[in-house]
């Protein structure tokens, strides 16, 4: 089954939507945490990073198939440092249901298989927000 770029990130964002709280940001991912008033508490984008044409022997003649790279970014406000851990530690097990969610992709949409690849969290300057980007990867068909 072919899976396009559109349905990928949809199905990515609609499953992150469904952990407590979360909304999706209404821009672009990449220009999500350019600015320090585009951060929402628990606001994510879904951006559909980079793919590229992977070689499967077993798939010939029904289109290509590509590995993609899905980065879901998600910021966490942090109160103010008396209250440190607290929101940190919120934030980490944020990020361990979100990972979970964008697991469970697979298991609602059998279009295309997805796996965790890694995370990068962010404290800016002003200890207001932690940023999280979550990198995984996709492998599905694109028809030609």
């Amino acid at each position: 089954m072919s899976v396009t770029f559109s349905d990928l990130r949809a199905a990515v964002a609609s499953n992150v939507a469904n952990v407590s709280g979360m909304t999706l940001a209404k821009m672009a991912p990449e220009y999500f945490l350019r600015q320090q008033n585009t951060i929402a508490h628990k606001s994510y984008t879904v951006a559909v990073a980079q793919s590229n044409a992977t070689p499967e022997r077993q798939r010939r003649g029904v289109g290509v198939y590509v590995q993609t790279n899905v980065v879901v970014t998600f910021a966490h406000r942090l109160r103010p440092l008396d209250v440190y851990p607290t929101d940190y530690d919120a934030a980490l097990d944020l990020e361990r249901d979100i990972i979970n969610q964008v697991l469970q992709t697979y298991s609602v949409n059998k279009a295309f298989t997805i796996r965790y690849n890694s995370s990068v969290r962010t404290v800016g300057d002003s200890q207001e927000y932690i940023t999280v980007a979550c990198t995984f990867t996709a492998l599905h068909t694109i028809t030609q």
